[in-house]
Order: C-alpha cells, then structure tokens, then sequence
C-alpha cells in the first residue's frame, strides 16, 4: 500500500512539474532562511553558555541613586567588591577581578601591541577557558606571570613551547609565560589574547575607583534574588561616609550579551535579545508564508485529483487511509525542500559567518542539529499539508464523478483567498518591519554624536608620564604638516571614560550625583568642534581656569541650573567654578542615554591624543606623525584610529542585522510571489473557456487583462489594510527599547504598499496577458 502510495506521489509530481517546482522551491526559500536565522538565533543565545557552570555565574554590577533618585547602572566596579562577595556573602564560592589590559609585546624581533586581561588568581576557577599547557590550580598566582592563548603562543614563538619564557612587555615589565589557554571561542563576551596576574595591591584598591569587571561563582541553589539583597549592603559597610546611594548587584551571566538596558537600577528589556526576538518572529512569518504557498498550490491542485479521490472512495478507501497519503505526499516534497536547503545552508554559510563575524557551524553529531532538522521538516510538513489533505480527502464521490470538483466551488475560492490574505498580510508586516529597522539604524548611524569625528584621529599617547614629555609632544606632534589642530583627553570619546561624584546646591539643599568627568586641555572642544552653548573655552594665559570646569547640556539639566556659568560645585571633593556649557555629545555608544558630563581642565592627565588632519594627503600626515611619535618615545608603536571609523565599527552589528532583514523580506516577497504565480496559473487554466467565450463576445485584451488582475489586486490591497495595524504596533514596541529611536514614518506604508501592489501585478500579468492573448478557438473548439 504504502510502496503504492509512493508511486502515485512521484508520478503526480512529476506530471505537475510547475506546481511541484514552485512547491519545492518555496519551501527550500523558506527552510533555508527560517534555518539560518534560528542558527544564527542559537549563536547569539549561546553566548557564554560553553562554561560548564555558566548558569551558577553572576556579574557584579553597580547602581548610584541620586538625591533626586533618578539611579544609574554601571557594569564597571570597585576592584575590593570581588575579596568582599566571597567573604561576606553565603553561598558565593568564588569571585574574580579583571580589567581590559592592552600591552606592547616583545619578543626577539617580533613586536606588537595585543588585548588580554589583567585577572586575578580565581580567575579559572570562576571560568572555564581550557589550559593546554601549564597547571590551573596554581596560574597567575605569582606576580609578573602571564597565560596566553594557542594564538597567541604561535604567533611569537611559532611551535616552540613557550611555557618558562620570558616577554617583554612595555618598555621594562619582563612576563614569565606559565601557561597557554585554549583560544577564545567566539561566543564570549571576555575576548582577549593573554592574562596577566594582578598584584594583590590592585585588587584591594579604592572602593570609589569603578574600573573592574567582577564575577562571582554561585552555590547550586542559590537565589539570585535572595542574593540582590544580601548583596546590597555591602557598600553601605565599606564605602567612605561622603558616599551615599551605591548599591551592588549581581547580574546572570548568561544575560550579559542579550540584556544590556537598564532604567532606573532595573533591566528594562532591549539590548540584543530584541534583534534575536525579532529574527526569530520573522523565521516563523517566513515559515507560515511558505506552508500558506504550499497549502495554497495543492489545493489549487485539487481539482485535477478530485477523479482520482472519488474513485478511491468509491471502492472503498477510508478517509484516514486518503488522508495519510496526501500527507505522505506533502513530507516527500518537504523533504526534498530540506534537502536542497541543507545544500543552500553550506553553500551560504561560508559567506554569512564572514558577513556576521561568526563561527557557525552544523555538527551533525550532537542530536539537537538532527532532530531539530527533523522537527522542522515535520512541522512545516503538517502546517502544510495538513488542510490540503483533509480537503480532498472530503470530497463526495457522487459529485466528484458527476463532474462537480473543489476547484470550481465558492468555498474552495473563498479558502484560497483567505489563504492568500494571510499570507500577503504577513508579506506586509515583514516589509513595513523591514523599513522600520532599516529607518532605525539609519538614524543610529547618522545621529549626530554633538562633535566633528571626520579627519579626527585618536592616537594613544603612552608613556607621557610628567609634564616636560606632554609639552615636547604636544609641540612636536601638532607641528606636523597636515596636521590643522591637537588636543589631548583622557577618554576616547567612545566607550571609555572616568566618572566622579558631582556635588552642587538646589536651593539651600546639597545634591550629588555621579557624572561622566574628562580631562583635557584647552584646545579639546575646538578641536573636536563641539559647540559651545554658554561661557567659554578654557584658556591656557588664566592659572584661574584650573579651578573651572566646561559642562554639558545634559548636567545643566540634571543639576537643575538656571544660569549655571559663574556657579560654584564640588568635582570629587574639589571645588570648581563652571566657566561654559557646551551642546550635547555622546562620550559612548548612541544606544545609551548621553551622559552628565564634567570637563576638567588637565592638559598633562592625558591618555590619548586627538589628531584633526588635512583631508589631503592624510597618508602622508600619518606616516610623520609616526615618525614623529616614534622619535620622541623609542620603542613605543604609534598606535591611532580614525575615529568615524571606530564609530562605524561599534554599529557594524546594525548594519549587519540591517542587511539582513532586507534580504528575509526579499525572501518573503520572493515565497508569496512564487505562489501567486501558480495560482494565476491555475486560475487562468480554470477560466480558459471562460475567457474564450468573453473574447468572442467582444472583449478587448485590457479587458480580460483587467479581468484576471483585479481579484488578486484587491486581496493584495485588503492584506495592506489588515497589516497595517500589527505591524505598527508591533514595531513601535520595538523601538521602544531604543534610548534613541526614530518614529516610524507613514512613508514606509505607502512605499511597502506601492511595492506589494506593484510586484503582483508583475507576478500575475504574465499569466493574465498569456491568457488574454490565446486563441479562443482553441478553447472552444470542443464545445
């Protein structure tokens, strides 16, 4: 029965070779895409999940409330928090100290500045990064010692084995290797190329220094909540009695990629996850447009099998037995769709790692790829086939061989419509979302970050360590030709920067708060032209001026100051006068909310250069401030970046997930356009006589073209309408997770509107004009 089945299901398909084609083809569009999002899903939900205890892993994290409690969170901490977790907190194991550490290192001739870590000795026993060489239990114990990854190792010492050697690093600092670790899977958040021990005096440091990342390793069982509250206190305990208001909690580990937001001290939703929830609704709409293409063509289908089903019946086959058949059919073609999308996903997949930065891979030997693929498969196949089966397996076989078949009944049409409906509305969703996200990163790229970051080069000014070596580099590197204004800062103005209590009068009441504090010359806000509001610049000729500070826009606001040049308030404890308010700029990413921010005037405390040069010849102007550089701190590399293109970098995800969301909307359209196609075929095949006798009574070829177009035109149109809301709403929950985000402009309706609308026409006139064109006599020639 069974091999019987399977005869007639290959025989069927290969006499229907378009509708199978575009059956086929549909769903391998579908499958591929709806799998390679749901790989790239998993990938991102993977992140920091390889330890094998990750899920006992918490980050300590700080929140600062104000007086006006408005509460800020801040992932970076006090080194002292992590020795203080472990011996005061019940049920933490563990906790480690670490810091990004970039270094210069030497090794024989080979030479180059490298990213690690500065940890201390709980560090591999909080996480698990392999040690291929060297012992564990005893690493970074002893100061000057230093593990390295596989990478690493094979980079300065080629196969040699490097534990027991000796590296420089810096100019003096000699390291002892002691290990080498496994290299840095992908899927970390800790990135890094070397681990250097920590001196125990750092990891006891200043309870108000907020620089380190601390993690603690959990007991089994404990309550991450019961622990928030035990946790809490701990500032109130070791803090100076000037601070108030901090606060430490821990943060699940497995959280840290995906949920980043935070408002008021709490997580308030957004951050990656909304990317990865989002992809994931759109893998299920393209899933559901695929088995709507699917379910659509075969019951267009029906009405060439409905002979076939009323004979069967008639003989006395059971509805089960037809039903069972019809989803034998439907899997052997979901099947073959699987099949060509496995093929498409390792053709693609090489291309998509490489656009996504990622190391995504198919390991068919861990059950959850298999079955997982074969889940998929079987629940596309019974989303699919499940209607179409029961649909013709309902057929009566009395009308059936009388002549009356599904596809000329109304309630076959109306089905088919409905059917078409749903699949155009969710076409509609998927488009409007598309130009949402697309509108929204448009708007993150080109947010205006309050300075010029154009021919603005970052460069890191190491080893600057009085003030005779500031001024002779300063004079030095700003006299380069090209160069057309330098200044110094000790942040980076993207992500990197210090913050310090603020402390001001409301009234007759003292209110502090912590806010973002740079140092700088008095050459910084021209020449990273950002504008002044009120006041003035610093000028080097008044000694006065290092007892003021610039502020931005955003302090005025949240120190409430009418007329805040001329007023006196407290940096750290120190008094200072506020000289002038300039606009506001971002010192971070635009994902964040701009920060409070203090600029102090301290043209020595400098950690980087910043570097405006001539457009022209900017090569040139490079290789002399190298040169330059090089010359006045032998045995430093000159280290910069463009800083547009930092910037560009920091929103490489964006525009990748931008890029992506074009191309699964592509996809969509593609998988509904295809089953439009088919069924203009079916209709015009239905309607053959029909058009025949029309044409001989007179009808033009705009008519019947007409004719043929309007019914699918106005499904398309009540599809737009019926979109319209959810996708409004859905996206504008969407943005909300944003700190900035656009609004979603009605032009992205009207554009997908005129496209959907636009690209039916196509997919069907084909059909309407080859049917509008054919010889009515060929129709009718029979009757």
């Amino acid at each position: 029965m069974i091999k019987n089945y399977f005869k007639i299901a290959i025989r069927v398909l290969l006499k229907q070779r378009l509708y199978t084609f575009l059956n086929i083809g549909g769903l391998a569009l579908g499958l591929t895409t709806s799998l390679l999002i749901l790989l790239w899903a998993k990938d991102e939900l993977s992140f920091n999940t390889f330890h094998p205890h990750y899920e006992h892993i918490a980050r300590v994290m700080l929140n600062i409330s104000s007086d006006s409690q408005q509460t800020q969170t801040y992932d970076l901490v006090a080194p002292p928090i992590a020795a203080a977790v472990k011996r005061e907190i019940p049920g933490v194991v563990d906790a480690t100290c670490s810091w990004e550490n970039k270094a210069l290192f030497t090794y024989g001739e080979k030479s180059n500045e490298e990213t690690g870590l500065m940890a201390d000795r709980s560090f591999l026993k909080v996480f698990h990064f392999p040690v291929l060489k060297g012992n564990a239990e005893t690493a970074l114990s002893k100061p000057n010692t230093i593990l390295v990854t596989k990478k690493f190792a094979e980079k300065y010492f080629g196969k040699t084995d490097p534990v027991g050697k000796v590296i420089r690093i810096g100019q003096a600092d000699n390291c002892y290797i002691e290990g080498v670790l496994e290299n840095v899977p992908a899927n970390s958040s800790l990135q890094f190329d070397f681990i250097r021990s920590m001196p125990d005096s750092m990891s006891t440091a200043s309870w108000v220094e907020v620089k380190a990342n601390v993690f603690a390793l959990l007991a089994p069982g404990v309550d991450i909540e019961k622990l928030r509250n035990q946790m809490e206190p701990i500032a109130k305990r070791h803090m100076p009695d000037f601070i108030s208001g901090w606060s430490y909690f821990p943060y699940r580990l497995e959280d840290w990629h995906l949920r980043s937001h935070f408002e008021n001290g709490r997580y308030a939703g957004g951050g990656r996850i909304g990317y990865v929830r989002l992809f994931v609704v759109v893998a299920i709409f393209v899933l559901i447009i695929s088995a709507i293409n699917f379910t659509n063509l075969s019951v267009a289908r029906a009405a060439g099998r409905s002979k076939e089903v009323g004979i069967r019946k008639a003989i006395g086959a059971k509805k089960s037995s037809l039903v069972a058949q019809f989803l034998g059919e439907s899997f052997i073609l979901t099947f073959l769709a699987g099949l060509i999308s496995i093929g498409l996903i390792y053709v693609l997949m090489p291309f998509f790692n490489n656009f996504f930065d990622k190391k995504i891979s198919i390991d068919w030997t861990k059950p959850v790829y298999p079955f997982g693929f074969l889940a998929v498969l079987v629940l596309t196949s019974l989303l699919a086939g499940f209607y179409p089966s029961f649909v013709l397996s309902a057929f009566k076989p009395v009308l059936v061989l009388k002549g009356a078949g599904l596809g000329n009944s109304g309630r076959s049409a109306w089905q088919r419509k409905v059917l078409i409906i749903v699949q155009f509305t969710s076409t509609s969703i998927l488009m409007v979302g598309t130009g949402v996200v697309y509108q929204q990163i448009e708007f993150i790229k080109n947010r205006n970050p309050g300075y010029d970051q154009k021919n603005l080069v970052r460069i890191e000014a190491k080893d600057l360590s009085d003030v005779t070596h500031y001024r002779q580099a300063k004079t030095t590197l700003s006299g380069v030709p090209g160069v057309e204004a330098l200044s110094s800062a000790t942040a980076t103005f993207q992500g990197t920067f210090g913050r310090n209590y603020v402390e001001w009068m409301n009234g007759q009441q003292s209110e502090k708060n912590m806010f973002a504090v740079i140092s700088g010359d008095h050459e910084l806000t021209s020449t990273l032209k950002i504008k002044i509001h009120a006041g003035r610049e610093f000028s080097p000729l008044l000694a006065s001026d290092s007892a003021g500070v610039i502020i931005n826009q955003e302090a005025v606001r949240r120190m409430n100051l009418d007329k805040p040049v001329g007023r006196r308030i407290r940096v750290n404890g120190m008094e200072m006068t506020i000289l002038g308010v300039v606009e506001n700029f971002h010192i971070a990413s635009v994902h964040q909310l701009i920060e409070p921010t203090v600029i102090l005037f301290r043209p020595y405390n400098t950690r980087f250069f910043f570097a405006r040069i001539n457009q022209t010849g900017r090569a040139v102007t490079l290789e002399r401030l190298k040169e330059k550089y090089e010359s006045l701190l032998p045995g430093s590399i000159f280290s910069y970046q463009f800083v547009d293109q930092e910037y560009e970098r920091m929103y490489k995800s964006e525009i990748q997930v931008g890029i992506l969301a074009n191309w699964f909307s592509g996809v969509a359209i593609l998988i509904s356009c295809l089953g439009l196609f088919g069924l203009a075929s079916f209709s015009a095949e239905r309607r053959t006589k029909e058009i025949g006798i029309r044409k001989v009574s007179g009808a033009s070829v705009s008519e019947i073209f007409i004719l043929m177009n309007k019914d699918f035109v106005r499904l398309v149109l009540l599809s737009l309408l019926l979109a319209a809301y959810p996708a409004w709403y859905m996206m504008n929950r969407w943005l909300e997770k944003f700190a900035y985000h656009t609004s979603i402009d009605k032009w992205i309706f009207v554009i997908s509107a005129i496209a959907t609308i636009s690209i039916a026409v196509v997919t069907v006139s084909y059909q309407s004009m080859k049917a509008a064109l054919a010889d009515p006599v060929k129709s009718l020639r029979h009757e």
